[in-house]
C-alpha cells in the first residue's frame, strides 16, 4: 500500500522556503499603474492560513536602521521593516532589488488578505506573510503596513494616461516562455494534489469523510489567535 505524503503546516512550509531561499512559483510581479507601481499577484487559489511569501532582506540593528534612514531616499525607506524580537528592536532592509517578491507586496489598511508574522529559523528571525482569507487567482497580495503615516495613504489618485495603460498591459502579460513555465509548474502542482487524493482514497476506511485539500499543498487555517499574537 502506498504511503500518503505528509502535508506541511503553514510554519513548516514557511521554514522550508526560508531555508531554500526561493519564493513559491505561483505568484508573479506586475506593474499595476504609474500611481501604485508594482504589485504581487496570485496565479492559483491560496487558502486562508497558508504561507505566502517571505519579506527578504538584510537583518540589521535599530541603530543601523536609523543611520540608513538618514541617507536613504523616501522610496528606499519604504523598504525598511522595523520589528521587535527577543526584547530588542530590529529591522529588515529590503531596499535592494534582488528579484524576490515579498518586498513588492503592497499596503492595504482596509482589506488586506495577508498578515506578516515572525518565525525563527536557525536562531534568526524572518518575516513571513500568511493568508488571512482565501485568495483567488489573479488577486493582488496585500497586507497592512501598520499605523505609520505612510505617504501614499494620503495621495489622491490621478488619471492614468493611455501610455501607462499600454505599459501596464505589456508588463502584466508574461512572455510566452514565462507563461509556459508557470503553466507547467501549476499543472505539476495539480497533478501532485490529484495523486494525493487518489492515494488518500486508497488508505481511508470505508465511510471515512474525504479531507478538504488546500490548493497550494499546505495545511490551512491555524487558530485565529495565531495571527494576532505576534
Amino acid at each position: 500500500m502506498s504511503k500518503r505524503r505528509t502535508r506541511l503546516s503553514p510554519v513548516e512550509d514557511a521554514t522550508g522556503h526560508v531555508i531554500s531561499q526561493k519564493d513559491k512559483p505561483w505568484f508573479e510581479e506586475r506593474l499595476i499603474n504609474a500611481y501604485k507601481g508594482r504589485g504581487v499577484f496570485a496565479l492559483m487559489h491560496i487558502e486562508s492560513g497558508c504561507f505566502v511569501l517571505e519579506y527578504k532582506g538584510k537583518l540589521i540593528s535599530q541603530k543601523e536602521s536609523f543611520k540608513r534612514q538618514r541617507r536613504y531616499t523616501e522610496k528606499q525607506n519604504g523598504f525598511l521593516f522595523d520589528f521587535e524580537w527577543n526584547g530588542s528592536s530590529w529591522c529588515i532592509d529590503a531596499s535592494e532589488e534582488d528579484g524576490t517578491l515579498g518586498r513588492l507586496v503592497n499596503d492595504d489598511a482596509k482589506n488586506a488578505n495577508c498578515k506578516m508574522k515572525k518565525i525563527v529559523v536557525n536562531g534568526r528571525p524572518h518575516l513571513c506573510l500568511f493568508a488571512i482569507k482565501n485568495i483567488l487567482p489573479g488577486e493582488e497580495i496585500t497586507y497592512d503596513y501598520g499605523d505609520s503615516a505612510w505617504p501614499w495613504r494620503s495621495l489622491v489618485k490621478v488619471n492614468i494616461s493611455k501610455k501607462d495603460m499600454l505599459q501596464k498591459k505589456r508588463f502584466g502579460e508574461p512572455e510566452p516562455s514565462l507563461a509556459s513555465e508557470r503553466l507547467e509548474q501549476i499543472n505539476t502542482i495539480s497533478q501532485n494534489v490529484s495523486s494525493d487524493m487518489q492515494e488518500d482514497k486508497m488508505t481511508r476506511s470505508p465511510g471515512e469523510p474525504e479531507p478538504s485539500l488546500p490548493s497550494d499543498g499546505c495545511t490551512p487555517v491555524p487558530p485565529a489567535e495565531w495571527f494576532y499574537n505576534s
